[in-house]
């Protein structure tokens, strides 16, 4: 399944479209698909086959940047890790969601992160979420449970009502977006910047015998051979 939405008339970009995978994960019926397609289409639909899973293309505006999304929703129901590896490979950046009433799916969020920096390393961007905030009477996961876990994973936080705001879950998606960028420009800075030669100070019998031609210049002087072990 693809959905596709126009970006804004009128709106001038600061260069080429962008393109950024996005690997939605986390257990099922945590609200992934619902929060995927309220940020492609805006709509919100509540009720989903979890066993499905599906890409969607998406265009929006981040700033002045055109990006292409890539959003993979996956199914939730894969147990073989390996299955999951192969789908966090495709990825560039991953949203691993749980919602604020399922303890279980909140136990499972710290396996998914071992299993990004696994595969992609520890430096990729990942944003935690919390869903479903407006199920508050049933709330099993405090909010700064919520954020101690995303500051010991080392990925940003959100805390969202996917049923409730669109503005929240674009959020997510651009904040994951921004991320990306930052981490590309600092690496292209990287690979840029030119590499000092180091400065290499003479071997030490080398520098001896320069010392003893200054010592005795214009003076008869035997120098004796040093062989193999001049250089």
């Amino acid at each position: 399944m693809a959905a596709r939405r126009s970006p804004t008339c009128g709106r001038k970009t600061s260069g080429p479209t962008r393109t950024v995978k996005v690997v939605v994960l986390g257990q099922a019926g945590v609200g992934k698909t619902a929060m995927t397609v309220r940020f492609v289409t805006k709509r919100f639909i509540g009720d989903y086959d979890p066993t499905l899973e599906a890409k969607y293309h998406h265009l929006e505006f981040v700033g002045d940047d055109l990006v292409q999304f890539e959003v993979l929703d996956t199914a939730g129901q894969e147990e073989n890790s390996l299955a999951v590896e192969q789908k966090i490979r495709w990825g560039d950046a991953f949203i691993i969601v749980y919602s604020i009433n399922d303890i279980c799916s909140f136990d499972e969020v710290m396996r998914i992160k071992f299993l990004i920096n696994h595969t992609k390393g520890p430096d990729t961007p990942v944003t935690l979420v919390a869903n479903k905030r407006d199920l508050e009477l049933d709330r099993m996961v405090a909010r700064l449970d919520g954020e101690k876990m995303a500051d010991t994973l080392g990925c940003s936080f959100s805390e969202i009502t996917t049923k409730e705001s669109y503005i929240e879950v674009a959020r997510v998606f651009e904040g994951l977006y921004s991320k990306c960028k930052e981490q590309s420009q600092t690496k292209d800075i990287r690979r840029g910047s030119p590499r000092s030669s180091p400065k290499l100070s003479p071997r030490p019998h080398i520098r001896r015998v320069k010392n003893l031609l200054k010592s005795t210049a214009g003076k008869h002087l035997d120098v004796p051979s040093f062989g193999t072990n001049f250089c």
